[in-house]
């Protein structure tokens, strides 16, 4: 992978992460409600910085975006994919995958969403000048290369067929899972109206000017307004084919972190996205006392990985005694206050591919400073735990980690980085130790694994079997053999250390008692967001 597709794929594995930590101003609405205007005002944490549909950036940029312009599917908080603009997604062959569009879904216009819909916006996607930041993920689709795009010149996808106005076809380079395919084409692409932007220029396009300009969408919401890193609103689609939302409008208010549990209790926002309108864990007892909000344990998703730069630690026996010489016990139950859990490999408890039976590292100071003197570690020996400034629960569990570093003999340094300067370190591998929050994919974590082992991966780890394990992954159909491998991976990574996770984050969700039917979680919160209703 070339360093530049590296660095692109590693900020858009964790832009999607990172908190809007500097103080910023608190937006106030300028609609004037009617007397039955009913509307939910939602706290973030991240700021939406494209609501471009072909290239949001960020996970709240992916949620608006989701909101105007439907995915096929979405995936749920069980871990299964909802119908969204298509009803159904099926295959026989796992290379051939058959795409029924909803054969009621209309634009806000009236006009049908057709297939013709579909391969336009797959055209956009799969478009080198358009430069989409998801371009990867449409890589498995025959006709692009490794990178998602179409080679200069072409015009057509060679694996996209329209069958007719309601169902498309789209073969793979190579077969894959209904799962891997639903989670990647299928949450990804967010049709676009071939009508509306055919004969607009692909820089207007690129540039996401119409999502501003354009008054014809396919899902529940129109954009209403957007003043950037502070506000968007949104109003109802009344013609949405899948029922007219009740809350007339919906807005997104990004906040400090610092004032999502004020704002909950003086009923300026009535819930938050647990992951990505983040309650800091100090805040979780008052959130939690208030007598009209609801709230919500999310699960173990956003996973605090160490980077080990093997060209300073070539050995697996000092890392080993890196990872067991972290107190991570300590760390959540201390710090995080048991709001998370401790992980030492790629996969939390969350994840359907965690092997249990892989047991984490225990702490064990004795047997780090042992490993040390095993692989001839040299006393007085520095190193450099480069962390993401600005994150004050991550800066306190990094100093606490290079306490428990120091007391086994190793000297470690902190150093507070910028997160565009963190993510230049690593990729060029100019760092000794790195933290960074990552959340990977829970049903289709491969890209994400691959990126970490691989050649080309930022700590300079090769190990020939993970190779020939991860190649397996490629092309493999049958979920027991995929679990089994993913096992194996496992199994090898907790012996040769190439990246020790520390611990993983529980979000909190939130929510008024007078909103009905809507439930904070980060997975599928807005699949029947046309239901949710507001007590009178």
């Amino acid at each position: 992978m070339r360093s530049h597709t590296r660095r692109r794929y590693l900020l858009s594995l964790l832009t999607g992460l990172l908190l809007i930590l500097s103080s910023c101003g608190i937006a106030e609405m300028t609609f004037h409600p009617t007397a039955d205007t009913k509307t939910i005002n939602i706290g973030v944490t991240f700021s939406p910085n494209s609501l471009n549909p072909l290239s949001p950036a960020g996970q709240v940029s992916s949620y608006i975006a989701g909101l105007m312009y439907l995915p096929l599917v979405e995936l749920d908080d069980d871990l299964t994919f909802k119908s969204m603009l298509a009803d159904s997604i099926t295959t026989t062959d796992q290379s051939v995958f058959t795409i029924h569009l909803n054969q009621d879904a209309t634009w806000s216009d009236g006009t049908p969403i057709t297939a013709d819909d579909v391969i336009y916006t797959l055209k956009l996607m799969t478009n080198r000048d358009i430069a989409s930041n998801y371009a990867y993920m449409f890589g498995i689709i025959e006709g692009v290369d490794s990178e998602g795009y179409m080679p200069k010149g072409q015009s057509e996808l060679a694996g996209v067929q329209k069958v007719d106005e309601h169902t498309l076809t789209i073969k793979t380079k190579a077969p894959t899972t209904l799962i891997i395919f639903q989670d990647t084409i299928g949450r990804d692409l967010l049709t676009l109206s071939k009508a509306e932007l055919e004969d607009e220029s692909l820089e207007m396009i690129k540039q996401g000017d119409f999502v501003q300009k354009s008054a014809v969408t396919s899902g529940p919401y129109k954009l209403d307004s957007y003043e950037k890193d502070k506000l968007v609103q949104m109003t109802a689609n009344k013609a949405y084919f899948k029922g007219e939302p009740h809350i007339t409008r919906l807005n997104v208010k990004v906040l400090p972190s610092s004032i999502i549990a004020a704002q909950l209790q003086n009923g300026k926002i009535d819930m938050n996205i647990p992951s990505f309108g983040v309650i800091p864990i100090q805040d979780h007892g008052m959130v939690k006392s208030l007598s009209d909000v609801t709230t919500i344990d999310g699960p173990s998703i956003a996973t605090q990985l160490m980077y080990i730069n093997e060209q300073v630690l070539p050995s697996a026996k000092q890392r080993k005694a890196i990872s067991c010489a972290i107190n991570r016990e300590r760390i959540v139950n201390n710090l995080l206050r048991g709001a998370g859990e401790t992980v030492d490999g790629f996969f939390t408890s969350y994840s359907p591919y965690v092997d249990p039976s892989v047991m984490q590292v225990e702490y064990n100071p004795d047997k780090a400073k042992s490993l040390l003197a095993e692989s001839g570690w040299q006393s007085g020996t520095k190193l450099t735990l480069s962390v993401l400034s600005g994150d004050s629960t991550l800066e306190q569990a990094a100093r606490m980690m290079g306490d428990d570093l120091k007391a086994v003999g190793i000297d470690v340094n902190i150093q507070m980085l910028d997160f565009a300067s963190l993510v230049d370190r690593l990729v060029k591998k100019d760092y000794d130790l790195g933290i960074m929050t990552v959340a990977m994919s829970l049903v289709n974590p491969l890209p994400d694994i691959a990126y970490f082992l691989q050649k080309g991966n930022p700590n300079g780890y090769a190990n020939p079997e993970v190779n020939k394990v991860l190649s397996s992954l490629q092309s493999e159909t049958e979920e027991t053999a995929i679990k089994q491998a993913y096992s194996r991976l496992q199994q090898i990574t907790a012996e040769d250390v190439p990246m020790p996770s520390i611990y993983a984050t529980r979000a909190l969700g939130a929510v008024n008692h007078k909103v009905i039917g809507a439930t904070p979680k980060d997975y599928g919160m807005f699949i029947n967001v046309e239901n949710w209703d507001i007590k009178r």
